[in-house]
This record gives structure tokens, sequence and C-alpha cells, in this order.
């Protein structure tokens, strides 16, 4: 099966060693899960307060996750877009969102997504293969906690944007 075999360049830069197998990379492919749970929570429990920004990043969490797992996972041709494309789509959201609720001085919404981010930011770096702290056969991959802790900052952003941003009808 074509989509199960290993493409030599995705994943290489993430520490955890490509094995062989249906996850090449089995942590990463794992924890990106994480983007999935938390864009089906800003989807589904947001309630009325829910707005065009929420729907945008709940989707583009789902997509993220979907993306990434793919990218880490079974590696199937088409996963380096579907990987990085989420990605920005989720980056531009994040910058609207900061944009409209900051205007309508709602900062302390964002400090602890933006401090939680921050922490993923560090895991992301600790987690690069050239880090000192890489350890390739680990359970424990820091590249795995960026995954936990960006989809948790999410959800903040998510619900930053929710009881401050722009209510549609």
């Amino acid at each position: 099966m074509q989509a199960l075999l290993i493409s030599a360049g995705l994943g290489h830069t993430d520490c955890e060693r490509a094995v062989d197998g249906a996850l090449a990379q089995p942590v990463l492919a794992l924890t990106s899960v994480a983007y999935v749970a938390a864009g089906i929570l800003v989807l589904f429990f947001q309630g009325r307060a829910r707005t065009w920004l929420t729907w945008a990043v709940g989707l583009a969490l789902v997509g993220v996750g979907v993306g990434s797992f793919a990218y880490h996972g079974p590696q199937p041709s088409w996963a380096g877009l579907a990987h990085d494309l989420p990605i920005a789509v989720l980056a531009a959201v994040w910058v609207a969102g900061l944009a409209i609720t900051w205007r309508r001085h709602v900062r302390s919404a964002w400090v602890a997504p933006l401090l939680i981010c921050a922490l993923g930011l560090a895991a992301y770096v600790a987690g690069r293969s050239g880090s000192s702290l890489c350890r390739p056969d680990s359970l424990w991959q820091y590249h795995g906690a960026w995954h936990i802790l960006s989809a948790a900052a999410a959800l903040g952003v998510a619900r930053a944007i929710t009881t401050q941003g722009p209510k549609t009808a």
C-alpha cells in the first residue's frame, strides 16, 4: 500500500526517528490528534457565542490535526501540503482574532493562550533534530509536547475570540 511508505523528507527535522510501519513517527502522529480534539471542542462546545472566527479556528484546528497526523503518520505524497496549509490558515485566523479583540481592549483574554504558546514554542525548538535535548527513540518527544501545548493555546484563543470577538447573526 503506497500510503504507508515512508517519504524520506517528511518529519526528518522533528527528532523522533521515522520507523517502518503504518505510523512513521508514532508519538508525533498520535499527539497530532490533540489538534482534532481541540477543533471539535471549539466547533461543538462554544454554544451561542460562536463567531465566524471561532468557526475558522475550529475548522483550521481539525485541518492541522489531520494534516499533522498524515505528515507524521502514514506520510502519503500529499502530507506536506496537508500539514503546512492548515497551519498557515490557523496563524492567519489567530492574527485576525488578535487584531479584532485587541481593539476591544480585551488583551487579558490573550495572556494565557500566548503564555501557553510561548511554552509550546520552547518545546518546538527543543524538539528539533539538531537540539541537544533530541532523543530520537524516546517516547517523550518535545515536538509532541508542542502539538499538545499549541492545541491548548488554540483553545484559549478560540475562547478569547468567542467571548470578545464579533458576533454572527
